[in-house]
């Protein structure tokens, strides 16, 4: 992978009244699930107020506009462009009329989880609306169902933003990644087509007459593999068809009620399918609305629904009790006013005084401030920077000398609009050295004057205490643009300020760690907000909408798109506006990002979601052992680490014209363990279920490819051990021998397959696995003061990323840990770490529940299910992090930590509460090997209940003291 951007990870943040709410249930509710509906009292301005639905291969984001229109997008899984993009289907509008949703009416628009759908209610009395929207969960079908007690009439209407050809350029190409790097191969958007109305129907498609699969192929050396692997793009065909009892079509793409009824059905059809030619695929779009309609409407709902509800029975987590409290992480950078701590992001305008405090001022003192007022200037002022005059360069602190700010390149002091300042053109900053008093633990207030000048995108830093790239200490900046933004540690909070330029403004950010709450002012007035909950429910509720989202993508034709999934809406990034189908890092599938969801689904019995992942693997295994012998000549197979679904990287990875075999990209040129995790979490998989077919037909033969290909691929050294060299530790360290990665893997997986080929009397297998599992090196190891710690790799050299490779051992490899023993080295590993985080992709939570650290997996988890993107409504729209919006990685890895806090396995022993903060109650349901699941009430500091499916199992369970 590129150099990823920095973490971005926003906090849900209010602006006026009904951003979000969570329904509460009633005292005694008989339904629990019912607290975790989403539910919203006014309605969206577009379609970042969008709320997600599916069946797990079509979805929808479903939104209410101002002006009472209901509109939402229609994705699939399988919508796969010429150029490999993940497209939206189309946009559809519902009007009703009279229009009962129209501002100042009654309004509420509910995501009911337990039946698996959408309800909008709008009007009073008998004008009263409800409408509700539902993906039937065991057919291809959406239905949209209005009724109310009187008549009125209802309009639907297609909407398309294909219309003609254009090229990507610039940023939105980002979203046809695998494609850019070349000014040779245009990427070209190519329109949709809308059929001529008949029927009364509305009938439209996307049909690829074009292909980059095969220019993809010639370019990574693969061409004479075309006609073994026909392309997967070519004739491929998606798109739907909209029919309802009483509407009439008007055009081609508008149906309207003939005359005004009580209710009204609405069914639309959507179809992805590989066909020769579009009349083909029009015949099979009349064939599946002709099954559809064989079930009658009440029929497919009950089903809908029972398919639902054995989802939420199958597993559940629920929490409750006290936050932990969310510290500001300190380092000993210094602080910087005006740029980043790698000098760059610099700020641009005017800045006439600064300060920082300790605490966290209140609402009344901010104002005060802002108004130039006095407040109690003793109580926690850390510094005061007032820029009026510097000598030799420096500007004094008049709280306390040692903190004076010195001038590093040039900052002019001047008089600009009545004010004494500074004038930084982005050709200077002021830089406070490293001092204790600078590091602030549990909350802080940084404020400031400020006029600033037009930036670009990245925004210019005001106050920076933070080490670039990470969410430690605290900053205030203007991104993106003339925003306003604040990150610590708990998270990001951020505002669309719209700063007049050269305008004097002051602007103020507090935190407050009892509680994890920030707060953004201009000019005194709050203006943003992290929404703060009071008890560990924010847990629970960011598990269910996470799961949600699982559910409602996850059961497609391919794997989860960790980028957004198919919930992306419109995208605004700096001062441009891409539409629905853009994604930042495109349509590959990047293991490092795609397999978070999946390690989140063992445990809550997700099986069924996790069969496209496995699926697009087994599909791809004959391309990439081809691809192997090709390149190196020798058996087995890799799996790239960005990979489109057919199996090869992106050209923009490969190299355009590149000789290979190995990438230009050097973040992933040798970084291949992909092949060995899938292979564990296969193996993890096989040991819940049981599943001889799966074993038989789908894992081993994985296993195999994976073990061969690392068996043959490098040379024995001396003593007869596999070196692995070159090589590197996943993106991080670019020059490697024996990278912990695949050592920890390696032992792992082959630990596990010698004794299933001991089984099924496989010597041969047995002994060529043990043999392979007997010339690995030992994982490297160093010990320093009597204390041992796990290494990156035996020699490492070249950083570039941000990942901890040592802590594969941990997780997913699960060699050290709690369950696992060799605790105390896995433990000195964590506290050595470079890189201590959470949010996206970064697995810190996961590792710690595995290592038993209950308060700092509490911690982690409480931050991922706090924050979201900024810029979107439901509350489970994380991001975007080092990816897209909605973040699939950051709600996922909280929910496989939060697992692990409560439930981990070793052989067939099951260790309950292993890192479980004593002042949380929680009730669970998690699965376990051999087919086993747990479910248990810890309250009060007491396991109340405890129910172990099958009984016998009951003995193999472990309880652990909660810490």
């Amino acid at each position: 992978m590129e150099k990823k951007d920095s973490i971005l990870v926003f906090l849900i943040f209010l602006v006026g009244l009904g951003v979000c709410a969570v329904a509460s249930g009633a005292e005694g509710t008989r339904e629990p699930l019912d607290q975790y509906n989403v539910v919203w009292e006014t309605a969206s301005k577009d379609s970042s107020g969008s709320m997600p639905i599916g069946n797990g291969d079509i979805g929808l984001n479903v939104w209410v506009e101002e002006d009472g229109d209901i509109v939402f997008y229609i994705s699939k899984t399988d919508a796969w462009s010429e150029n490999a993009r993940l497209l939206k289907l189309g946009k559809v509008r519902v009007k009703v009329s009279p229009n009962p949703f129209e501002k100042g009416k009654p309004f509420k628009q509910t995501l009911k989880l337990r039946q698996g759908e959408i309800e909008i209610t709008g009007g009073t009395a008998e004008r009263k609306v409800t409408l509700r929207v539902w993906v039937d969960a065991n057919q291809q079908v959406i239905r949209v169902e209005a009724k109310s007690k009187r008549a009125f009439n209802l309009e639907m209407r297609l909407e398309v933003w294909r219309k003609s050809e254009r090229e990507l350029k610039g940023g939105e190409a980002n979203s046809a990644r695998g494609l850019t790097g070349t000014n040779t191969y245009p990427i070209i958007v190519y329109p949709d087509t809308i059929v001529p109305s008949k029927d009364e129907r509305i009938m439209w498609y996307h049909r690829n007459e074009k292909s980059c699969y095969p220019i993809t192929m010639t370019n990574q050396h693969l061409g004479k593999l075309l006609t073994k692997y026909p392309d997967p793009l070519m004739g491929r065909t998606f798109g739907g068809c909209i029919k309802g009892d009483g509407l009439k079509a008007v055009g081609n793409q508008t149906l309207k009620s003939g005359k005004a009824r009580k209710r009204f059905v609405v069914s639309i059809y959507p179809l992805t399918a590989q066909t020769k030619r579009s009349a083909d695929w029009l015949r099979l779009l009349e064939r599946q609305i002709t099954a559809i309609d064989a079930t009658d409407l009440e029929s497919a709902r009950a089903a809908h629904r029972k398919w639902w509800d054995g989802f939420w029975n199958r597993s559940w987590i629920r929490v409750s009790g006290a936050l932990p409290a969310q510290e500001i992480t300190t380092n000993m950078l210094p602080l910087r006013i005006g740029a980043c701590s790698e000098g760059a992001n610099r700020f641009a305008g005017y800045i006439s005084r600064a300060r920082l405090f300790s605490r966290a001022l209140s609402e009344q003192e901010v104002a005060l401030l802002a108004k130039e007022q006095q407040i109690n200037l003793n109580d926690g002022l850390v510094s005061d920077w007032s820029f009026k005059n510097s000598r030799e360069g420096v500007f004094r602190n008049r709280v306390d000398k040692k903190l004076a700010a010195k001038v590093v390149g040039s900052a002019e002091s001047v008089e600009y609009k009545g004010r004494k300042c500074i004038r930084l053109a982005g050709d200077g900053y002021l830089e406070v050295a490293y001092h204790p008093r600078l590091n602030l633990t549990q909350a802080c207030t940084l404020e400031a004057w400020i006029a600033p000048d037009k930036h670009s995108g990245g925004g210019g830093r005001i106050i920076d205490k933070s080490k670039a790239g990470t969410s430690n200490a605290y900053l205030l900046d203007t991104y993106p643009g003339n925003s306003l933004r604040m990150i610590v540690e708990a998270g990001t909070l951020g505002y669309d300020a719209k700063f007049k330029l050269g305008e004097w403004v002051h602007v103020a950010a507090t935190y407050e760690g009892r509680g994890g709450q920030s707060k953004l002012y201009i000019n005194g007035k709050p203006v943003a907000s992290s929404v703060t909950e009071a008890d560990a429910s924010i847990v629970s509720r960011g598990y269910v909408l996470q799961r949600w989202i699982n559910a409602c993508g996850g059961r497609g034709a391919y794997p989860i798109k960790f980028n957004g999934s198919i919930f992306t809406v419109d995208a605004k990034i700096g001062n441009e506006h891409y539409d629905g189908d853009y994604r930042r890092w495109g349509g590959m599938f990047w293991w490092q990002n795609t397999r978070l969801p999946y390690w989140s689904m063992l445990a809550t019995g997700d099986f069924d979601l996790m069969q496209p992942l496995f699926r697009m693997y087994k599909d791809v295994l004959g391309l990439c052992k081809d691809k192997t012998r090709i390149y190196y000549k020798h058996d087995g197979a890799f799996f790239p680490e960005t990979m489109y679904f057919w199996g090869t990287n992106g050209n923009c990875d490969y190299g355009w014209g590149h000789k290979g075999p190995e990438t230009v990209n050097r973040y992933i040129r040798r970084e291949w363990q992909g092949g060995i995790e899938v292979t564990a979490m296969m193996l993890d998989y096989y040991r819940i279920t049981q599943d001889e077919k799966f074993l038989r037909e789908t894992l081993l033969p994985l296993a195999e490819a994976t073990v061969t290909f690392y068996d043959e691929h490098w040379e024995r050294d001396e003593k007869g051990k596999i070196r692995f060299e070159p090589s590197q530790a996943l993106e991080t360290w670019w020059e490697c021998v024996n990278p912990t990665p695949e050592v920890a893997g390696l032992m792992s997986v082959l630990r596990r397959l010698v004794v299933i080929a001991k089984r099924a009397n496989n010597e041969s297998q047995r002994a060529a696995w043990q043999k392979t599992l007997n010339d690995l090196s030992p994982l490297p190891i160093k010990t320093e003061n009597g204390k041992s710690f796990i290494l990156p790799a035996e020699t490492f050299s070249v950083r570039r990323n941000s990942e901890n490779p040592e802590l594969y051992a941990v997780f997913p490899y699960r060699l050290y840990g709690r369950a696992a023993g060799n605790l105390e080295t896995g433990l000195e590993t964590w506290r050595r770490r470079i890189v201590k985080r959470t949010g996206g992709w970064t697995q810190d939570a996961i590792q710690a529940a595995y290592l038993g650290l209950a308060e700092d997996a509490s911690r982690y988890v409480t931050e991922n299910f706090s924050s979201k993107d900024a810029g979107s409504r439901f509350p489970a729209f994380w991001g975007p992090n080092f990816d897209w919006i909605p973040d699939q990685d950051h709600g996922c890895v909280a929910m496989t930590a939060l697992q692990r806090m409560l439930l981990q396995a070793k052989g067939w022993r099951i260790l309950q509460l292993p890192a479980w903060p004593k002042e949380w109650d929680v009730e669970f349901k998690l699965h376990a090997p051999l087919n086993t699941t747990v479910e248990g009430v810890y309250r009060e500091g007491k396991l109340r209940q405890l129910k172990v499916t099958p009984q016998s199992r009951a003995k193999d369970v472990v309880r652990m003291q909660p810490q």
